[in-house]
C-alpha cells in the first residue's frame, strides 16, 4: 500500500481531486478526508498500486507529510507543517 497526503485551501478542492483520482486515474484503496485545527481540508490517500508522478505532479493542493495510520479515526486536530 503507498501512502500520500495533500494539503487544500477548501473542501471542494479536495472533493474534487479525490474524484478526479479515483474515477479519472482509477486510483483504488481508502481515501481519508477531514478538516484540520488550522482550518485547511487533508486528503490522505492510501493507493493499492503506486499513483504515477506524472499524476501527482498536476495535482493541486500542497503534498505533506502522511501523519495518519490507516485503520485510525482521524484525528481532531492535526499541526500543519507551516506551524
Amino acid at each position: 500500500m503507498y501512502s500520500i497526503a495533500y494539503e487544500f485551501e477548501t473542501e471542494e478542492e479536495m472533493q474534487r481531486v479525490a474524484d478526479q483520482l479515483w474515477n479519472k486515474h482509477g486510483i483504488t484503496g481508502e481515501f481519508e478526508m477531514y478538516k484540520t485545527g488550522n482550518g485547511r481540508f487533508r486528503l490522505h490517500i492510501y493507493s493499492e498500486k503506486q499513483i504515477k508522478d506524472s499524476v501527482l505532479d498536476k495535482l493541486p493542493g500542497k503534498n505533506v507529510q502522511v501523519k495518519g495510520n490507516y485503520g485510525v479515526p482521524a484525528p481532531t486536530e492535526v499541526l500543519s507543517e507551516d506551524d
